[in-house]
């Protein structure tokens, strides 16, 4: 049976309360800390995230049942689906002022140093 993410949270308590909830639903469910998902261990993070997934044909009874005990869907817990970000809606790097003063002052230096080099008469 595959199984999805319908909540994430980093608060050790309301996973517990979900986990009550589900029980007693008979909702069938698994929580996976960061350190079980195999995509964020191959990164090196160190998160303490935990994903409560339940089987897919459940989700919508899950996520409804959630929403009855205050686990609102407005709440950013709740996983969405990725959106793949197109490439004309990529963000542009920032490169701070400070950035452009090091290297605006680092090309005067070397202009300088080259400047005095070939104008000292031999």
């Amino acid at each position: 049976m595959k199984y999805v993410t319908v909540y994430r949270t980093t608060d050790i308590s309301k996973v517990s309360e979900i986990k009550e909830i589900l029980v007693r639903e008979s909702i069938n469910f698994k929580i996976l800390e960061a350190d079980t998902i195999p995509e964020e261990k191959d990164t090196g993070l160190k998160t303490s995230d935990s994903r409560i997934q339940v089987e897919e044909n459940q989700k919508d009874r899950a996520e409804g049942i959630l929403t009855q005990h205050g686990y609102s869907e407005t709440d950013s817990h709740f996983e969405k689906p990725h959106r793949s970000r197109l490439p004309d809606s990529r963000a542009k790097p920032m490169i701070s002022k400070w950035m452009i003063f090091l290297l605006v002052a680092l090309v005067v230096l070397i202009a300088i140093i080259l400047f005095t080099w070939f104008m000292i008469p031999e």
